[in-house]
């Protein structure tokens, strides 16, 4: 995984080097971006996640638009196929200009509203076994909502933890736990 902050809008989108005459080196995400608008795959998506930075956000801006070219520093241009799609999965639009915050459809999902029945549902289905699938459910429904509300109620948390990371962490407990079993 790439941490965000440690990347430079010259790694990103590309920049020239320093030798004589100067060269361009492609950056990550043009590159990514260049590949997957040359396929002819039904969908692709790239999937943006990390924070938001003021520079990579607005070199964006381009795309995003009705163009939907990115133009890069070296004069070459992407342009987004009909069969690409762009998904920014960020914490907040802090440092986006009102600019770009109109130019992306965005959905604001807060883990707390869509509740932690989704993410088990998902879980429970990735199981093998109609009846093993089942029994987890049964379980699930006789217990998880008892002790959420024991959590919630009767506990003190020296560091909070949401209902969704609680069930998360259980799923993922779980599976360790039954690792060999399966």
């Amino acid at each position: 995984m790439i941490n965000p902050k440690s990347i430079t809008i010259d790694e990103l989108f590309g920049y020239f080097d320093d030798q004589n005459p100067p060269q361009w080196n492609d950056g990550i995400l043009s590159n990514v971006l260049k590949r997957i608008c040359q396929e002819k795959v039904e969908q692709r998506w790239m999937v943006l996640d990390g924070p938001v930075d003021t520079l990579w956000i607005e070199s964006l801006n381009s795309v995003l638009d009705d163009n939907k070219l990115l133009t890069l520093n070296n004069g070459d241009r992407i342009a987004l196929s009909p069969n690409v799609r762009l998904l920014f999965e960020i914490e907040n639009l802090a440092v986006a200009s009102p600019a770009t915050v109109s130019r992306a459809g965005m959905i604001y999902m807060d883990l707390e509203e869509l509740g932690w029945e989704p993410g088990m549902a998902m879980w429970i289905k990735s199981k093998k076994g109609e009846d093993f699938r089942e029994h987890l459910q049964e379980l699930v429904d006789k217990y998880v909502p008892k002790v959420l509300k024991v959590k919630k109620t009767q506990c003190k948390e020296l560091v909070k933890t949401s209902e969704s990371a609680c069930v998360t962490n259980l799923c993922q407990l779980f599976d360790a736990l039954c690792k060999n079993l399966t």
